[in-house]
């Protein structure tokens, strides 16, 4: 009933709610139900009384409650429906704070909302910022920068904050000391969409130890799980990639989902920062044609990194149990826990 890929919620300026949908059978009545409750929708058979009935394809909600995040239900007249709540969190600190649920696996199941998350560096949350992450109920929180960027800039998630907070560092374009350069406010690149390119393929060829420590992290336990690094786009970008590749979302929305990094980090204002900030090796200040395509992400980025797996093991499976230590028994667990 539901195509569950043009179905949106999205806060205006008012942060009041606009929900949107698309169903296969236009001019049904729809009714939308509301909760602060990330598992209620899960649990519940019964959603309770609606908010609102209509014939539209969208609606706008109050938000009754700002310092909360809210999840909404979708019921046609039918009777089928569907659990829809904010792609991106609104937060005053960070730009790119996301929840990976919503996403259709093909076995025809769905991933959870409030469950797996994605954002950048987690140092310059504001006080409103540190209690609207608090209902979240995160307890587990993996950090893939290098130990010199958690130091420099700490996730900090409030003075009450109770989650396991986990250092995974991963050094991406490791084969060319990228990260030793970056740290003497150097970019030493030529063809710098190449680079990413080459750096996502190093991810999968050097870094792979890192991310099957943080499967091994999310199965230890039902966590509401985040992941995270400076600009939660490229390292993030990757470990999101693999998370929904292993509950079995088609690559085609694992890329989507990558991409939307470009609407949500401020890139213009990102390139103005470090053209002021990083020379190239000859001491003169980087173009920007040389900049955005490292601010930016690309399809080919991810893609890269998918190739690359293709490339080196016979089959996902393969690369599953080999490189992600992950076996049958563990990937259903997986998709028992985070998929509806």
């Amino acid at each position: 009933m539901f195509d569950l890929s043009a179905c949106h919620v999205n806060r205006n300026a008012d942060e009041d709610y606009e929900i949107s949908w698309r169903t296969l059978e236009p001019g049904h009545r729809v009714s939308i139900y509301m909760s602060d409750d990330p598992e209620f929708f899960y649990r519940h058979q019964n959603p309770g009384i609606p908010l609102l009935t209509t014939c539209d394809t969208k609606a706008l909600i109050e938000n009754t409650d700002k310092s909360v995040r809210h999840y909404f239900y979708l019921q046609s007249e039918q009777g089928e429906g569907a659990i829809l709540a904010e792609r991106k969190l609104s937060l005053e600190g960070t730009p790119n704070f996301r929840d990976l649920g919503g996403y259709q696996a093909q076995c025809g199941r769905t991933l959870k909302w409030g469950k797996l998350y994605r954002s950048s560096k987690l140092s310059a949350l504001s006080e409103k910022d540190h209690q609207y992450v608090k209902r979240l109920g995160l307890t587990l929180v993996c950090d893939l920068r290098q130990v010199l960027e958690q130091e420099l800039e700490p996730t900090f998630l409030g003075e009450d904050s109770n989650h396991n907070y986990v250092s995974l560092p991963v050094s991406p374009g490791s084969r060319g000391n990228f990260m030793e350069n970056l740290h003497r406010g150097i970019i030493a690149v030529e063809d710098s969409s190449r680079f990413m390119e080459e750096m996502n393929r190093d991810l999968v060829a050097t870094q792979l130890p890192r991310y099957a420590e943080m499967f091994q992290l999310i199965l230890s336990g039902d966590h509401p799980t985040l992941i995270h690094c400076a600009s939660g786009k490229d390292r993030t970008g990757f470990g999101a990639a693999l998370i929904l590749d292993v509950l079995g979302v088609d690559e085609d929305a694992i890329v989507e989902d990558y991409l939307l990094t470009n609407r949500y980090l401020p890139i213009d204002e990102e390139i103005e920062h470090l053209s002021s900030q990083f020379t190239d090796e000859s001491g003169q200040a980087v173009p920007e044609h040389v900049l955005r395509p490292m601010m930016e992400v690309r399809p080919e980025y991810i893609r890269a990194c998918f190739e690359e797996i293709r490339r080196h093991f016979k089959s996902k499976e393969h690369f599953y149990e080999s490189a992600l230590e992950l076996d049958p028994d563990d990937i259903a667990s997986l998709k028992d826990r985070y998929l509806h």
